[in-house]
């Protein structure tokens, strides 16, 4: 069997979880015989118009489309990318349009490429995976790792609603990353349940097996008696970090000598630091930037409690890299990553008291960090990359013992 895959990132050029999900399960899919052929919009444009590298010991190809998509674009920032680079076209600058360009350049590799089966991931891809269906007549699958209203829950973006919605509505399987995501296509979208298939993410065991070669600064902080709380994801509106940080300050009151640290990026950066200087806790908070690899690593290793305050979170895979690391956590009820994950303090995004209070229960009583650190680090067990691909696999060879 082989797969034409389409995504918009993956590691190590990756922003957020997105790409470290599509390389899980790639390659899960992968290991267990399946061809897998990736496809990518370029960041950058280049005088060729694809580029092929090939991981033959995987079994995965990945391919390069000329397309300046960037991961989590807004139209604002992709105006910003593409004028950096020299493109003054508004309909190459245009993010929208720069989405159908890509769904039309994939007529190419759905021409010269020869598959079984279309799987696309989120709406960026959805155009590109109607178009190689069209041309193949191949059956197609969308993967769904979240929607806008996700993203904007007070005003989706109409043009990104109806691409998700007529992605879902061609494709002949809608993949979810969670239940609260199936029930949030079912209640936003109207797609039929029936056509809907969860399959969790899942995060490798040997995750972070790798030494860390430098010293891990943060733990000077531990020995001063500091507690760290982290936070590891986009800051943006839909991840909750205006909650967490008004949460912060009523646990400050309590306990001065805990320290907060945001490892992210993104358009609420700029507010959430103005914020934490307003509320006078500007000194309690370390904005670390986007981090990956080691450097997350030593986050991770280094904290006494990991929060995700997500207003509206399809999985979350952070919290499960937390885990793997031993560090207990508090997830917001609003997150799919609850449903695999039972041993972690979990809270109502908005519930900033019920937020402070959890926290500094988990800080004051080791007994209750312990039992979590140790209980969900168990729950890794029954989650794999390999039983994800697996029911992938499955999907697919039902859809093509229909044909």
């Amino acid at each position: 069997m082989k797969v034409l895959m389409f995504g918009w990132e993956f590691p190590p050029f990756n922003s957020g979880g997105l790409g470290v999900a599509c390389e899980g399960l790639a390659k899960a899919i992968a290991q267990l015989g399946v061809k897998v052929i990736f496809v990518l919009p370029k960041k950058m444009p280049c005088s060729h118009p694809v580029i092929r590298i090939i991981f033959a010991d995987e079994n995965i190809e990945i391919k390069a489309i000329n397309s300046i998509l960037k991961p989590y674009s807004t139209l604002a920032s992709h105006k910003d990318i593409a004028q950096e680079i020299g493109i003054n076209n508004f309909y190459e600058a245009d993010l929208f349009n720069e989405v159908l360009r890509y769904g039309k350049l994939a007529k190419r590799i759905a021409k010269t490429e020869q598959f079984d089966i279309i799987h696309a991931h989120d709406w960026l891809s959805f155009p590109a995976g109607i178009m190689a269906k069209i041309i193949s007549g191949k059956p197609l699958v969308v993967q769904v790792h979240a929607t806008e209203i996700d993203r904007s829950p007070i005003s989706p973006n109409p043009f990104v609603y109806s691409t998700e919605k007529i992605g879902m509505e061609r494709a002949d399987v809608v993949i979810a990353v969670s239940n609260y995501t199936k029930n949030m296509i079912v209640e936003n979208y109207g797609i039929d349940p029936s056509k809907i298939k969860v399959v969790h993410n899942a995060i490798n065991p040997n995750y972070f097996d790798q030494d860390i070669d430098s010293p891990n600064t943060l733990l000077d902080l531990k020995k001063q008696g500091k507690k760290i709380v982290l936070f590891v994801g986009r800051i943006t509106l839909q991840k909750g970090p205006d909650y967490l940080l008004r949460a912060a300050k009523k646990v400050l009151q309590f306990n001065p000598n805990i320290v907060f640290i945001m490892a992210g990026s993104g358009d609420m950066e700029r507010q959430i630091i103005e914020m934490a200087a307003y509320e006078g806790i500007a000194d309690k908070f370390l904005f670390a930037g986007f981090l990956k690899g080691e450097d997350l690593k030593k986050a991770y290793s280094a904290a006494d409690l990991f929060v995700l305050p997500s207003v509206s979170e399809p999985f979350g895979l952070a919290v499960l890299e937390s885990v793997s690391l031993g560090t207990p956590v508090l997830v917001s009820k609003q997150s799919g990553v609850a449903e695999v994950i039972h041993n972690a303090l979990k809270v109502n995004f908005w519930d900033i008291d019920e937020i402070a209070n959890k926290i500094l229960a988990c800080l004051t009583y080791q007994g209750l960090g312990t039992t979590l650190q140790e209980e969900s680090y168990k729950e890794l067990n029954r989650i794999s990359w390999e039983k994800s691909a697996q029911k992938c696999i499955n999907i697919y060879n039902d859809l093509l013992s229909w044909r």
